[in-house]
């Protein structure tokens, strides 16, 4: 038997075989010998395992990213995926945003987890949480007009493909009344006004992949959708859902755009409608103001109140699509379930569902996994982050508050796992509203009472 010195093993093997290791593993492979250290810091090995790994990830590797880049996804990935799967009580570092906000007069979200955008009487400021200064926006819109009104900010990343820093921000101006929207650059920390849209009547505003869908109030249920495409300016219009009769029915509705389908959902006591609509691949070129025709519908036996795109799985545009090449949409949903379809009940699930559209363009409704959460008739929101068939969500209830972290993981055959785990908070804590969650950077915003954001770090 011939023994081989490790100083004389090829590197190449060496590198496999780290690829192949935990990233805790790996990290802690370096304090067995100054070679075996060298080769924890080699490229190939930290894109060997960020291509097999488990956790929540940005798509990647990117060529852009070094070893060191890599090396800190992945630990701080392995760490947010032990703090929301394991037994023990979740860790977390507790900053508050260093300034009191007015009561009611303010709207906020987060971009990317990194961004917090705040809508005040005096404009949009942006703050960077990952600076040592958040204190100090690092980019600000002066308009003394806006109308800083839950429903009215939003936001979208990846304006025009630019890349995750170029992003889409909406926002009401009352003089005169319009949707104003932004094109704001995080690297040149730049914002300039792409576009204006009459706001007249609008309650609230829907985002992404460019476009932008005003939810409005109507003087007639005949009234149509318009559907903004931001890039070419261009509208289309679609109809309203047919059992949309009143204006307190716009309750019932829930919309959902991804890349290739408008969806149009409605909720009744014991079921959900859904409308689909084909977007046009080239909506530069369609005539502006021309019509949108339905494309498929169907049913799902649960009455959804809150839902979030989680992947959507679409063929080449003019693609023919065959038993194998399904069109699959999967959703995250809050639902009421009921006990039979002659009862109500207080409690709330969340499910993870499929609408697939086969050959024959018919929209099937899947049910691939759900859970029941003990909360009660409650104001329950959800936010998500979802990359690969791997999902981290956080679903807020108040009042309470009851703050639980979700773990929802694609196996075979589309089928899906959930696990749910308690957020535990200081007693000092009282919650109000979920802000933002970004499970890539495991960052939880909350507001704190009305006037103070907690920023509560999870990595």
């Amino acid at each position: 038997m011939v023994m081989v010195d490790f100083a004389d093993f090829p590197l190449d093997i060496i590198y496999e075989i780290l690829g192949h290791l935990s990233v805790e593993d790996i990290v802690q492979a370096r304090e067995v010998c100054q070679r075996l250290r060298q080769a924890t810091y080699q490229r190939s090995v930290w894109v060997n395992v960020y291509e097999r790994s488990d956790f929540l990830l940005q798509k990647g590797p990117l060529s852009s990213q070094s070893s060191m880049e890599l090396e800190c996804s992945l630990i701080r990935a392995a760490k947010i995926n032990r703090n929301w799967t394991s037994g023990k009580p979740t860790i977390y570092t507790r900053r508050r945003f260093p300034r009191t906000l007015p009561t009611y007069d303010f709207d906020s979200n987060v971009i990317s987890g990194r961004f917090l955008q705040l809508a005040e009487s005096t404009g949009i400021s942006w703050y960077d949480l990952e600076a040592d200064d958040i204190a100090t926006p690092v980019l600000t819109y002066p308009c003394l007009s806006v109308v800083p009104m839950a429903g009215y900010l939003n936001h979208q990343v990846n304006a025009i493909g630019e890349g995750p820093h170029v992003v889409w921000v909406s926002f009401v101006s009352s003089t005169p009344r319009t949707i104003c929207v932004l094109k704001v650059d995080f690297i040149n920390y730049t914002a300039n006004l792409h576009a204006k849209i009459p706001a007249i009547n609008c309650v609230g505003i829907k985002m992404n992949y460019d476009w932008l869908l005003p939810i409005r109030e109507f003087s007639s249920p005949d009234d149509p959708i318009d559907l903004f495409h931001l890039p070419s300016c261009s509208t289309l219009y679609l109809p309203m859902h047919e059992n949309v009769r009143n204006l307190s029915d716009l309750n019932c509705m829930n919309y959902v755009i991804t890349s290739r389908y408008l969806y149009l959902m409605f909720s009744l006591r014991s079921e959900t409608l859904i409308d689909m609509y084909r977007l046009p691949t080239s909506p530069g070129a369609a005539t502006s103001q021309s019509n949108l025709p339905k494309s498929h519908s169907g049913r799902y036996p649960h009455a959804i109140s809150n839902l979030h795109l989680v992947e959507a799985h679409h063929d080449p545009p003019h693609s023919t699509s065959s038993a194998g090449q399904q069109s699959r949409t999967t959703f995250l949903a809050l639902v009421y379930v009921s006990r039979s379809p002659t009862t109500w009940t207080s409690k709330i699930g969340l499910h993870v569902f499929d609408a697939i559209v086969d050959s024959t363009e018919t929209l099937t409704l899947t049910t691939r996994a759900q859970t029941t959460l003990n909360v009660g008739i409650a104001t329950t929101a959800l936010s998500l982050s979802a990359s690969s068939g791997v999902c981290l969500a956080v679903t807020h209830s108040s009042p309470g508050p009851v703050i639980l972290a979700h773990h929802i993981r694609r196996q075979q055959d589309s089928v899906w796992t959930m696990s749910v785990k308690a957020l535990k908070l200081s007693e000092d804590f009282q919650s109000r509203d979920m802000i933002a969650f970004d499970g890539f950077r495991g960052r939880l915003c909350l507001i704190n009472g009305w006037t103070n954001i907690e920023i509560l770090d999870y990595a």
